[in-house]
């Protein structure tokens, strides 16, 4: 059994069961192989290696490649953009150790974590898949180098705010369009991940979030005001399909947009 995760900046593979490739390299990406449980008979630049659960080993670009396992083995392989994987100032993080231990149930968590938010979020809205990505990211430096992600460059208390107000300035005059979290963190002059992290202590919850919240907020002014269609609503205000706004406006307010409409209009009778 296969199962992958494939984001802009890295992947993540998740392998079971007997499987084999062949010699191959990655030419713009790290790969960090950790085995979960049973061998992965390794061999790296015509060297074979037999790695038992935990122990992981990190290939630079283009480093030549392939493995195998059998029945019972079970396999992550997260390959990433070098750009990605090291934040801002690349300075305060070592080379990765080619050979790494690592704690073999913190990442089957991780892993389900990733897993999980991708069934449970709209992967079609990019403002969703910029923030999974960069939590991923987040997470895999914290598996490699076993501390958190640094505070990052220091702003001025009054200089962040200034700069995240203007976030909130602009979300909110732009929330029914399609936002990244990488234009809002530049506006924000902050990393992608610093700013969702600002973000949520600003407002409580992560950017994508505030804009559900906006969006179905105005979605209820329209279902009471106006006679348009539940469909040309969620269109209008910017979301991806009609279920994803079914399920936003049913989360926030407990019941569908056409119940609301109708329990609003015998409100006004």
């Amino acid at each position: 059994m296969r199962m992958q995760i494939v984001m802009p900046q890295l992947e993540v593979h998740r392998f079971s069961s007997p499987f084999e490739n062949t010699p191959h390299a990655h030419d713009d990406q790290y790969q960090i192989t950790i085995p979960l449980q049973g061998t992965c008979h390794f061999t790296h630049e015509h060297k074979q290696l037999a790695l038992p659960p935990g122990e992981g080993i990190v290939l630079q670009p283009s480093d030549r490649h392939s493995f195998y396992i059998g029945d019972g083995t079970g396999v992550v392989v997260i390959r990433i953009r070098p750009e990605s994987l090291y934040p801002g100032d690349s300075s305060v993080y070592s080379e990765p150790r080619h050979r790494k231990q690592f704690d073999v149930s913190r990442v089957s968590k991780v892993f389900r974590q990733w897993t999980a938010d991708m069934m449970a979020l709209d992967m079609a809205d990019p403002l969703v898949e910029e923030e999974l990505e960069a939590r991923m990211i987040c997470d895999l430096r914290e598996l490699i180098w076993e501390r958190t992600v640094p505070a990052g460059p220091k702003i001025a208390h009054a200089a962040a705010d200034r700069h995240l107000a203007q976030v909130l300035e602009y979300v909110h005059a732009h929330f029914t369009e399609q936002l990244s979290v990488s234009s809002l963190a530049a506006m924000a002059m902050q990393s992608r991940y610093h700013f969702i992290r600002s973000f949520k202590s600003l407002t409580g919850v992560p950017p994508y979030q505030y804009v559900l919240q906006l969006r179905v907020r105005e979605a209820m002014e329209q279902l009471k005001k106006s006679a348009d269609t539940v469909t040309d609503i969620s269109f209008n205000l910017g979301f991806s399909s009609t279920s994803q706004f079914f399920r936003a406006f049913a989360k926030m307010t407990g019941m569908t947009p056409e119940q609301y409409r109708k329990s609003e209009g015998r409100r006004l009778i």
